[in-house]
Order: C-alpha cells, then sequence, then structure tokens
C-alpha cells in the first residue's frame, strides 16, 4: 500500500516539476524571440512564468522531502556518535518539519478559500488566483506524506540497528 502511494505521489511530483520546468523555459524564450525579433512579447509570459514556478517549488518541496534534500545543519551529528542520540534527534527533526507542513496546509486553505470567497483573478492570465494559492496546501500535503514516510522510515532503520541521518 505505501509503495503504491510513493510511486503515485512520485509520478505526480516529478510530472509536474519537470512539466512545469519545461513549459516556463518554452514561454520564456518564446517571449523573448518574439520581444526582438517582433518588438512586441506576450502579455502574460511573466506572470505564467511566476505562478507556474510557485507551483514547481510546492512540487519540488515533496520530492526535496522525498530525496532527504533540503538543507541541513549537521554539526550536533557530527560531533557525536551514538545512534539512540542520533535517532532522537531525526526524530525531532520530523516532528519540526511535520509541524510545519501542517501549518502551510491549514493557512494554505486559509488563504485558498479567502481567494475563492473575494473572487480575484489574475491581472493578465485573468485566472482565479485560488488556482495559484491552492499550490499551498498541496505540496504541505506532499511535506507531511513524505515526513510520515520518513517517520516510519527511521523507525525500522533504528530497530534493525542502522543509523541513517536527515537533515538537521
Amino acid at each position: 500500500m505505501f509503495k503504491v502511494l510513493d510511486k503515485i505521489l512520485t509520478y505526480f511530483e516529478n510530472t509536474l516539476v519537470v512539466t512545469g520546468l519545461l513549459s516556463v523555459t518554452f514561454v520564456l524564450f518564446i517571449n523573448v524571440v518574439l520581444r526582438y525579433v517582433f518588438k512586441a512579447g506576450l502579455v502574460w509570459a511573466e506572470e505564467y512564468a511566476r505562478y507556474a514556478i510557485i507551483w514547481i517549488v510546492m512540487a519540488g518541496s515533496g520530492a526535496a522531502v522525498r530525496e532527504n534534500m533540503h538543507m541541513s545543519i549537521t554539526a550536533l551529528v557530527d560531533v557525536t556518535k551514538g545512534k539512540t542520540f542520533h535517532f532522537i534527534i531525526n526524530m525531532f527533526v520530523i516532528a519540526a518539519s511535520m509541524t510545519f507542513s501542517i501549518f502551510l496546509i491549514y493557512f494554505g486553505f486559509r488563504l485558498t478559500s479567502s481567494m475563492i470567497a473575494n473572487n480575484q483573478v489574475s491581472p493578465a492570465l485573468e485566472i482565479p488566483l485560488w488556482w495559484i494559492y491552492i499550490s499551498i496546501p498541496i505540496g504541505g500535503t506532499l511535506m507531511t506524506i513524505r515526513y510520515i514516510q520518513s517517520f516510519f522510515k527511521q523507525l525500522a532503520n533504528y530497530r534493525k540497528g542502522k543509523s541513517e541521518d536527515l537533515a538537521l
């Protein structure tokens, strides 16, 4: 069950990031060509790039948790050698990070709800802004799921006697 969920989430995250990067590159390239050749660019290109990058970052945050790629401070782990201490530190990091991702979900939904209630649209693309802001709780949800997976992985490794340090 967890492997199926992991594969689905991994596919979703990777597809969103790759598609987003390719589309931003394509749209901005076309815009630059139009500006220099025809002296008129796409009015909506910059806004599209900004919103696509927001989605890329939020989807990529879940992928970064999956790959243990977030910024880390390892000074405390580097000076200690106990597996139990490393396990406790890793569990603290997971708990603190999961708390942050749950805040993202909660406040992201509040922000998205206010965008829906106010019926706000973007200036150039004229799309509902909640389509952009919903990326915040989706990214928080992806991160929360990945931290739960990391929690169980750390727990299993500790029970087996292995030590696998997380980013601190």
